[in-house]
């Protein structure tokens, strides 16, 4: 049942990296065409840069919701398996008792 939670952990620890990344290929790409005057050259890179800080909030977004599903189902599979021990321990008991009448 944990199977899929190693999946998640991996999302939530590399979704940043690679928002970072496409953050750092925008910003290399906002600073093209600055070969005309002050007024274009600073609202077109201005547009761009703004524009190349939507991937890191995408990962971040991807990250935040990855770990918080990690999390509680961590959680959940935690409480299934006390059930389950919990369950098991009462059954051996109850048998115990049924073996010495």
């Amino acid at each position: 049942m944990k199977r899929g939670l190693h999946s998640l952990a991996t999302i939530a620890s590399t979704a940043p990296w690679i928002g970072v990344f496409g953050t750092l290929l925008g910003i290399n790409n906002s600073f093209q065409g600055l070969g005309t005057s002050y007024a274009v050259a600073f609202g077109a890179v201005t547009k761009r840069l703004s524009e190349s800080l939507a991937p890191t909030a995408l990962g971040l977004i991807v990250a935040l919701a990855a770990l918080y599903f990690y999390k509680y189902l961590l959680a959940e599979l935690e409480a299934f398996d006390q059930k389950m021990e919990s369950a098991s321990l009462q059954l051996v008991n109850d048998l115990g008792r049924l073996k010495v009448r």
